[in-house]
């Protein structure tokens, strides 16, 4: 049973940050080129696991994801492309806020679509947003209004997931993300395998 994590935070919460450790620790990362502009459109991560893990979106950029790709018409190509084939994760600041069309696409797989939100605390969202302005030269202060203002709008999307969509929600530690995703692509591994023996007890 594969199941599909889209990962949910404001500026410098770490999302960019969990899906590059996803591929870093993995036994294997195969880059999938999209065929019309041979550019990478989705990342193929071999774990320990029965199934594959596809990572949507470039990371050939500093800040990659869903928020690489311009058009949600390309988000859920992806989505529907690789949601059948194994375990995904993708992830995206303009996605985190918002239910919308790939929110609709999502209802597809039901329960096996988690909608995560990383608990990053925004002073530390805050501080890593500046760290990355002053990394590109830019010494002007931070108005952090935009960054706050992102926080409640992905609160206020969780409260609708949970009380208006009924969709599955989880928060996510800031402090061991990576670890925690793995755990629950793990258990939808080991469901499988009860299923299977379930139906061979069975037959």
């Amino acid at each position: 049973m594969n199941c599909i994590i889209k990962l949910h935070g404001t500026s410098g919460s770490g999302k960019t940050t969990v899906a590059r450790e996803l591929m870093k620790g993995a036994n294997l990362v195969r880059t999938i080129l999209n065929e019309a502009s041979r550019k990478p459109e989705a990342y193929e991560v071999r774990w320990i696991y029965k199934q594959p893990l596809f990572i949507l979106g470039p990371y050939t950029a500093t800040c990659g994801g869903l928020d690489s790709l311009s058009d949600v018409n390309d988000h859920i190509r992806l989505l529907e492309k690789y949601g059948h084939m194994g375990h995904v994760f993708y992830e995206g600041l303009l996605g985190s806020e918002y239910y919308g069309r790939i929110g609709k696409v999502s209802e597809q797989f039901g329960d096996r679509h988690i909608f995560a939100f990383l608990d990053t605390p925004i002073e530390v969202c805050l501080a890593r947003v500046q760290a990355r302005r002053l990394a590109k030269g830019n010494t002007k202060p931070l108005n952090p209004a935009n960054t706050v203002g992102r926080v409640a709008k992905i609160e206020r999307l969780k409260y609708r997931l949970e009380n208006e969509f009924h969709r599955p929600t989880q928060r996510i530690s800031y402090i061991c993300p990576t670890s925690e995703i793995l755990n629950i692509y793990r258990e939808y591994d080991q469901a499988d395998v009860v299923i299977r023996n379930d139906k061979e007890l069975g037959s």
